[in-house]
């Protein structure tokens, strides 16, 4: 029998990982927060503006997961993404469309593959990059 919480710790540091490797920015598991008032799982050095929660499961919850993502986001007023991988399966990524396409008025989710969320944000962050060297004399 596999212990959740062990199962979860697991997740949080290979996603933690995967997201150094992809995007080339510090990620830190965010044990502290969530022991005391519940905050995302994973932070951001530079901030990515996503409010990450992670799940490893053996059967998906969406529903309540989706629910718990959205509202840590809320708190901390990030876009909310759900990194999930059930047993034997890949890692993916569950966001709104809204907060890809707000002139969509679309509050629906949809799901990728993780990596397909890395490129996104790696574009996210070099569109960043690129205003604030043209916004420099």
């Amino acid at each position: 029998m596999t212990n959740s919480r062990s199962k979860g710790r697991s997740g949080e540091q290979e996603v933690a990982r995967i997201l150094r490797d992809e995007l080339n920015i510090t990620v830190t598991r965010n044990w502290a927060a969530q022991a005391h008032h519940g905050g995302c799982d994973l932070i951001t050095e530079p901030d990515i503006g996503w409010g990450i929660e992670i799940k490893r499961a053996k059967e998906a919850r969406f529903g309540e997961w989706w629910i718990q993502t959205a509202n840590q986001a809320g708190v901390d007023k990030v876009r909310p993404v759900l990194i999930y991988r059930l047993d034997r399966q890949s890692w993916m990524a569950m966001l709104s469309l809204y907060d890809l396409r707000p002139d969509l008025s679309d509050h629906h989710q949809l799901t990728m593959n993780l990596l397909s969320w890395c490129n996104l944000v790696r574009e996210e962050l070099n569109a960043n990059a690129r205003e604030l060297q043209t916004a420099q004399p």
